[in-house]
C-alpha cells in the first residue's frame, strides 16, 4: 500500500489531511501508523461519543423516563443537581484517563511500572508483549503499533496539527 492509500484511509477515518502527512512521516520498517489508527479508531469515536452524544442519551432516558432504571448514578447527581452537560464532562474525562492510562501501560513493553512495584524480583528478564502489525495472512509484519497513547481523541490531533 502506498503512502498516499495510507493517508486516505486515515482521512477516511476522521483525521486531516495534516495530521495524516505529519504522523506518515514516521512510517518505517519498525513502525506501523495505519495500524495504530486502526486500533485507536473505536476507541476515538467512544470518546468523540462523550462530546454531545452522552449528553443527548441521557436526555431520552430522561423523556422516556428510564433514566433512574438505566443510569441510578447520573439519576443520583441529576437529584443532586448537576447538569447534565457537566455529568457529560465529567464522563469524557473519566473515558479519557481510563484509555490513556490503558494505552500508556500497553506502550510500555519493559513493564517499567511492574519492576518499581516489585523491586528486586527481576521482570527484566520476563518474555514481554507489545502491539505488533499483523497482516491479511494474520501473521506479524515485524512493524510495532507506535506510541498508542496520546493520540486519542482524533478531533484533538487534528486541531494540535492544524496549527
Amino acid at each position: 500500500m502506498t503512502l498516499e492509500e495510507k493517508k486516505d484511509l486515515m482521512v477516511a477515518m476522521g483525521l486531516s489531511e495534516k495530521t495524516a502527512d505529519w504522523y506518515l512521516q514516521y512510517e518505517s520498517d519498525v513502525w506501523a501508523v495505519l495500524p495504530t489508527f486502526r486500533f485507536l479508531k473505536p476507541l476515538s469515536d467512544d470518546l468523540e461519543f462523550y462530546k454531545g452524544g452522552y449528553r443527548k442519551m441521557l436526555e431520552k432516558r430522561i423523556e422516556d423516563g428510564t433514566l433512574d432504571k438505566r443510569f441510578p448514578i447520573v439519576a443520583a447527581l441529576r437529584k443532586e443537581g448537576a447538569s447534565l452537560e457537566t455529568i457529560e464532562k465529567f464522563a469524557y474525562d473519566l473515558m479519557f484517563e481510563a484509555y490513556e492510562s490503558l494505552l500508556y501501560h500497553l506502550d510500555d513493553p519493559e513493564g517499567a511500572e511492574v519492576d518499581d512495584c516489585f523491586l528486586g524480583e527481576g521482570f527484566s528478564r520476563c518474555n514481554h508483549g507489545q502491539l505488533a502489525e499483523m497482516g491479511p495472512d494474520g501473521y506479524p509484519t515485524g512493524r510495532f503499533l507506535m506510541e498508542v497513547h496520546g493520540k486519542i481523541p482524533f478531533s484533538e490531533l487534528n486541531e494540535i496539527n492544524e496549527d
